[in-house]
C-alpha cells in the first residue's frame, strides 16, 4: 500500500498536480523544521532552502524524481535529499567565511607591517583583488599563504606539513607579502621609492 501510494504521488508529482507539489512541499518543510531542531536554520531561511530543494526535484525534466526507485518511502528519499542539500548549503557558507577571514588576516598583516591603516584598506580593496594578486605568486608562497592564512597554521606547523625548514616557511611567507604588497598598492611602492 504505502508503495502503491509513492507511486501515484510521484506521477502526480511528474505531471505538475498542484496538491501533490503542496503535499511534496509540506514534506520538504517538515524535514527542514525537524533539522533546524538540531541545527540552527533561522525561520527566514527555510521557505528559501525549500524552494531550492523543490527546484531540484523538477530540475531536468524531473530527472530525480524518475531516479526515484521505491526502495524505501518517497518521504525518507526527499529527507535525504534535504539533508544533502542543508550539508552543501552550510558547507559552501562556511569555506567563504573562512575565505574572507583568510583574506582579512592578511589584508590586515600586511597594513601593520606598513601603517597608515585606512588609506592603505582602501587602496587594497576586497577579497576579490587580493585573489588576483595572489595569482603573481609561485604555487609554493600561495601554498604557505593558504595554509598561514586561511588554515590559520604557526610557520613551525607549516614547516611539519611541507618537510620544509622554519626559516625557509618564514622567508616565503615575507617574500610572499612583499610580492602581494606590490600588486595591491603600486602607489605605496613608489612613494617609498621617493622617500630614499
Amino acid at each position: 500500500m504505502p508503495e502503491e501510494q509513492d507511486r501515484y504521488l510521484v506521477k502526480a508529482l511528474m505531471e505538475g498536480d498542484a496538491e501533490a507539489w503542496e503535499e511534496a512541499s509540506q514534506c520538504v518543510e517538515s524535514w527542514l523544521r525537524n533539522a533546524s531542531k538540531r541545527h540552527y536554520i533561522p525561520n527566514e531561511d527555510i521557505s528559501d532552502l525549500r524552494q531550492d530543494i523543490l527546484t531540484k526535484l523538477i530540475e531536468n525534466n524531473y530527472e530525480r524524481l524518475h531516479g526515484f526507485s521505491f526502495r524505501c518511502r518517497l518521504s525518507s528519499w526527499i529527507g535525504s535529499i534535504v539533508n544533502n542539500h542543508l550539508y552543501d548549503h552550510y558547507r559552501i557558507i562556511i569555506r567563504r567565511e573562512v575565505r574572507d577571514r583568510g583574506f582579512e588576516l592578511l589584508r590586515s598583516e600586511i597594513i601593520n607591517e606598513m601603517g597608515q591603516a585606512e588609506e592603505l584598506m582602501k587602496q587594497m580593496g576586497d577579497g576579490e583583488k587580493i585573489e588576483r594578486a595572489m595569482e603573481s605568486l609561485t604555487p609554493a608562497e600561495r601554498r604557505m599563504v593558504r595554509m598561514a592564512y586561511w588554515d590559520d597554521l604557526k610557520p613551525q606547523e607549516i614547516a611539519v606539513v611541507t618537510g620544509e625548514r622554519i626559516t625557509t616557511v618564514q622567508s616565503r611567507l615575507f617574500r610572499a607579502r612583499a610580492k602581494l604588497k606590490e600588486n595591491l598598492m603600486p602607489d605605496a611602492k613608489e612613494g617609498e621609492q621617493r622617500a630614499i
